[in-house]
């Protein structure tokens, strides 16, 4: 699966949020001591693996709404798979990419992505 550029800002969000909180939490019930640093670290790292874990859940979601519609509706342009599925035309379009890189959506002749009309590939 490619993950793109607007997708790891995503994922950097939930791993920067989650973690301040877990060093938060940590931080309020045993204090600033320098006896267990390994202990947030540990934490950290289980969340990570877990955040990114879900992250690529939400993008396989995504990308299904977007295969589900374009099997009942081939040759679709970019703003009717975005009307149909309920998603922005920005995150449509990573979909779409990242559908296109995998084999998975042809896009058909246009000099853009509004352009485009896009179909599951044989």
């Amino acid at each position: 699966m490619t993950i793109y550029s607007d997708d790891l800002v995503r994922i950097a969000n939930h791993v920067v949020g989650s973690g301040t909180a877990v060093f938060a939490a940590y931080d309020a019930i045993t204090g600033s001591g320098m006896a267990s640093r390994g202990i947030p670290q540990v934490c950290c790292g289980v969340l990570l693996v877990y955040t990114a874990g879900i992250f690529q859940d939400y993008l396989r979601r995504r990308d299904t709404r977007v295969v589900a519609y374009l099997s009942g509706n081939p040759d679709a342009p970019l703003s009717k798979i975005s009307f149909a599925t309920g998603m922005n035309h920005d995150r449509v379009a990573s979909s779409l990419q990242r559908l296109i890189s995998d084999g998975l959506v042809v896009a058909e002749t246009g000099p853009s992505a509004l352009t485009r009309y896009y179909r599951l590939a044989s």
